[in-house]
């Protein structure tokens, strides 16, 4: 899926923050095998986990590592050089690296995606702990953590993507929030291709470099009535380290008559 670019508002990010109705949050403990950990208090520049000192501190990035135990960092993943590759479930209680679909994999695991995934390296958020991705890709290279999952109970409703990101000498750093659709094509049964239908990302909206603790905020709706599947999640093209933390989906609460229409970035940018 290649989502549509979205317009910017110049709205501000701190009261576009609030409001909204949890529905997915950002923690995977059983996908990455981390002991279950417990997170202290956070603020727009500071992310304090006592008494750990691996992770995003005082609003400045470290390198990514990986974390200790994640059956997923064993994957090879195997193909040619410039496919989009994603690891995921294989049905038997392992992971599989294989071509990139709109696969469905529930609101609890986050798949790796990426072009030239071998030179980056992934860290699925713990119990309250940031994840993210880091590496030396080329220019044209890029990994992403992303959920996909069953859009079902979202027709109808307009969604935000939410979070926190920080960043260290990252080339680019973009987020998506989009709903999708598969079709037969010609109807044929053994033939489908995906069908965009809502949503975007902040591919035109530079950010890379370095910064500290930064909000993000993606909004679309009402979701189309056909969607079959809605994607969430951010990529670090070219090099790097990029941390995000609450990565948060959620439907948003309008009164009656009021929905927004019109899609929504917001990137509450603070330099670190």
């Amino acid at each position: 899926m290649t989502p549509v670019k979205l317009s910017m508002l110049a709205t501000a990010a701190s009261a576009a923050l609030v409001g909204a109705t949890p529905a997915q949050t950002g923690s995977s403990v059983a996908q990455t095998g981390a002991p279950d950990e417990t997170a202290g208090a956070h603020s727009e520049i500071i992310v304090t986990v006592s008494p750990y000192s691996d992770i995003v501190v005082n609003g400045r990035a470290r390198r990514c590592s990986e974390a200790s135990g994640d059956p997923l960092d064993s994957v090879q993943v195997v193909g040619a050089l410039n496919e989009h590759m994603m690891i995921v479930p294989d049905g038997e209680g392992k992971f599989v690296a294989t071509r990139v679909t709109e696969r469905i994999t529930g609101p609890e695991f986050w798949q790796r995606v990426g072009v030239g995934m071998g030179a980056y390296r992934f860290r699925a958020p713990g119990a309250g702990k940031p994840m993210c991705i880091g590496g030396r890709g080329s220019a044209n290279h890029f990994a992403g953590f992303r959920r996909i999952v069953d859009a079902t109970t979202y027709r109808g409703h307009r969604l935000r993507f939410t979070a926190w990101v920080a960043s260290r000498s990252a080339g680019q750093v973009s987020f998506w929030l989009a709903a999708g659709s598969s079709r037969l094509v010609d109807g044929d049964p053994l033939l489908t291709e995906d069908r965009f239908l809502n949503g975007g990302n902040t591919n035109n909206v530079p950010f890379g470099g370095n910064h500290g603790w930064t909000p993000v905020l993606l909004e679309t709706g009402p979701v189309h009535e056909d969607a079959g599947h809605i994607s969430y999640g951010f990529n670090l093209q070219g090099s790097g380290d990029v941390w995000v933390h609450e990565p948060k989906l959620e439907i948003v609460v309008d009164p009656p008559g009021s929905m927004r229409r019109e899609d929504l970035i917001v990137i509450g940018r603070r330099d670190g």
